[in-house]
């Protein structure tokens, strides 16, 4: 038999700090969360399925956190929650209202009827805090914890499925022993994962301290090299500080699981020469980043792919260490798009493409390897079930299968050593082999500022700082140059919690300032982002009728529609591939429409073989499906009914009638469209959430222009 192809799975699991410098209490509840749901769930399944290996990658900051809340730590949305609804004030409503909807409407709203029913509710323009009661308050109190709660959960705690069935109408006792699971579950995340440790079917890798982009610490002007056009910040070095942020790792971590990591997975795959030499330093056997930095290292296309499929030494005589790149391909199908489709489907495809690396590789000298490396927390809340039936699926193929072996990735790299050495590395991350989502924009370069004010004012007050202060401002800069604060800062993302993270981060500087007897200045008493405008989504103003009988539509036919921006609108995780800029929407009096917009400055988006499908759910559901090769032929299933449609340089324009869709006067619908390849769901728009569709009466109009 021809040896196996080995697979390795790394999941990496990551929250930033969320402790208020001034209060010390967390401000955001997503270390509660995601262990009530993906951290006990992913140790939960693999430790069913005995044969299968893996790595799991834990910052440390997060370790940390979840160990808080075993010693009392609460966050505020813990304390809203486990407040009686009676006694919540107006502002404390408000905020709820806003926030206690922060999880994916298709997958986790939608299938319970009465949050679903508060969610339509608190997005009805006109609707306030007075509109909503004690039992709407409670009730959501309840859903919105529990919706979090993963499979794990509900096949261990029957609590979670009595809730369920009841539905609504909770008791303030039944929302306490819901949030008392969730601190129990948080008593149990860590020892799960140690137990799978110390048996050998996992291996526990880290990332430095505060999970900063490690290059940019080290030397800011190492984005020269992979964004050599770019404005960049002045320079911000201290590979001091990146020093500190790995041996602090390394020591938490024997603390935390009772044994040194072996490897190390950078933060957001960024890696740079001096970097990747801080991490041998500091006695770490292996690194792993995005298939980007090995092509750019060699040079596109001087090395066929079957490269990407075998480790390597990185040694430019500075220190040597083990490096391995991911298949970006693979891990973003995980990521982003096998959550939209049936999990048989979705890992047939993944051993399909499995089964053709090792048919590539076959002729390897040495064993060929797969990296498959991505975020291990997000993706599961937009799949059916949090995620279980496609991973139980792929765990039980990838266990029957004598042709794939998984592995963990420090016993393989110490069985198998690389054969190849790299004596350079281009410096970069694993979203589009730069640092851009960092470093570069005006708000991002004003936050690299301020930093870099704040540890140059360190340096001259340390040695005449008591040491008591003196760590506790070191420790305030340390999170500062964590890499969130700077993902959110970007034009890339956008999120509900942006004044949050923009508060915590000039909190840490203002804090910086404070202990070493100095004065903030007056820019950290202003948000970094005051006139951002907001990522939300905008609803029709207008009534639209756009003609289908011209070439293509002018912008006078879609002036009033509403609005959706498609480039990643918000979102902790990153899609290298996009296909539409934007999304408008509309109607008149007969027709819903539709029109896709796309990149402004690259090439269309290659359709060919794609259909386009819209589904619209209201008293009854149904699907329009164009062939985006034939827009002629598009139809509404199971119904004569007219579509038109226009598929040109990129643009995709649709109109159906209301009747069509079975929907009258004054009735409302959600709507979503899905791009599909075949049977495969490969996007989805909007990404997270249905447009909210109320078809049209005389009135409407009138009643936009008084709003």
């Amino acid at each position: 038999m021809s040896r196996p192809l080995n697979v390795a799975l790394l999941w990496h699991l990551h929250q930033p700090s969320y402790a208020d410098p001034s209060t010390g209490q967390l401000t955001l509840p997503w270390v509660r969360l995601h262990t009530t749901r993906a951290y006990f769930d992913m140790a939960w399944l693999l430790e069913r399925h005995p044969a299968v290996r893996a790595t799991f990658n834990f910052v440390p900051v997060l370790v940390r956190q979840i160990q808080s809340y075993l010693s009392g730590g609460r966050d505020h949305y813990f304390e809203l929650s486990r407040k009686p609804a009676r006694l919540l004030t107006t502002a404390e409503r408000a905020f709820m209202l806003r926030h206690f909807f922060s999880i994916d409407a298709h997958t986790c709203i939608r299938p319970r009827a009465r949050y679903w029913r508060l969610y339509e509710r608190a997005r009805e323009p006109h609707r306030g805090v007075a509109d909503f009661s004690d039992d709407d308050l409670r009730d959501l109190q309840v859903l919105f914890n529990l919706a979090w709660f993963g499979f794990a959960a509900r096949i261990e705690y029957p609590l979670l499925a009595e809730l369920e069935a009841k539905g609504r109408g909770f008791e303030e006792d039944e929302k306490r022993k819901l949030l008392d699971l969730q601190i129990a579950m948080l008593r149990r995340v860590l020892p799960l994962y140690q137990r799978l440790a110390d048996r050998g079917q996992i291996e526990l890798s880290t990332t430095p301290y505060y999970h900063p982009i490690l290059p940019l610490v080290v030397d800011s002007d190492a984005a020269r090299r992979c964004q050599p056009k770019a404005p960049l910040p002045p320079r911000f070095s201290w590979p001091e500080d990146a020093r500190l942020h790995i041996d602090r790792a390394a020591e938490a971590h024997q603390m935390a699981f009772g044994a040194p990591p072996s490897g190390v997975w950078p933060a957001e795959g960024a890696v740079s020469p001096e970097a990747v030499e801080l991490f041998a330093a500091a006695g770490l056997r292996w690194t792993a980043t995005d298939e980007a930095q090995l092509w750019k290292t060699v040079g596109d296309g001087k090395l066929d792919r079957t490269w990407l499929y075998r480790p390597f030494r990185y040694d430019r005589g500075r220190g040597a260490i083990n490096i391995v790149f991911r298949d970006r391909t693979l891990s973003d199908l995980i990521g982003f798009t096998y959550a939209r489709n049936p999990a048989p489907a979705a890992v047939a495809d993944l051993v399909g493409r499995l089964v053709s690396i090792a048919a590539q590789t076959a002729k390897n000298e040495e064993p060929p390897l797969v990296v498959i490396a991505l975020d291990g927390e997000n993706p599961w809340e937009y799949y059916a079930e949090s995620g279980r039936p496609f991973l139980d699926a792929l765990y039980a193929t990838l266990a029957a299968r004598a042709d794939l072996q998984t592995v963990c990735l420090g016993a393989h790299l110490a069985a198998n050593p690389p054969k190849r050495t790299l004596t350079d590395l281009h410096s970069g991350s694993w979203i589009n082999g730069d640092y851009g989502v960092w470093i570069g924009s005006a708000v991002e370069n004003q936050a690299w500022k301020l930093l870099g004010e704040a540890r140059a004012f360190f340096a001259e007050k340390a040695g005449e700082t008591p040491a008591e202060a003196l760590a506790a401002a070191r420790e305030h800069l340390l999170q500062a140059e964590g890499s969130d604060w700077f993902w959110w800062y970007g034009d890339h993302f956008a999120s509900q919690n942006d004044e949050d993270f923009d508060y915590l981060f000039r909190s840490h500087l203002r804090r910086v300032y404070a202990l070493l007897g100095g004065t903030p200045p007056a820019a950290l008493d202003r948000s970094l982002y005051p006139n951002r405008l907001p990522r939300d989504d905008q609803p029709p103003k207008n009534l639209i009728s756009p003609r289908f009988d011209t070439p293509q539509s002018t912008y006078f036919d879609w002036n009033g529609a509403g609005v959706v921006d498609l480039i990643n609108p918000g979102g902790s995780m990153y899609q290298a591939a996009a296909w539409f800029r934007r999304l408008r929407y509309g109607f008149d009096r007969e027709r819903f429409y539709l029109r896709f917009e796309p990149l402004a400055d690259e090439a269309p988006p290659d359709l060919s073989g794609l259909t386009l499908e819209v589904r619209v759910r209201g008293p009854v559901e149904r699907i329009v499906r164009l062939p985006l090769d034939t827009p002629g032929a598009g139809e509404v299933v199971g119904v004569d009914g007219e579509v038109l449609a226009r598929v040109v340089g990129g643009f995709i324009e649709l109109g159906v009638r209301f009747t069509d869709l079975g929907l009258g006067e004054r009735q409302q619908a959600t709507a979503s469209a899905h791009l599909m390849r075949g049977p495969m769901e490969i996007d989805r728009f909007p990404g997270h959430h249905e447009l909210l569709v109320t078809v049209p009466d005389d009135a409407f109009e009138a009643e936009r222009w008084t709003v």
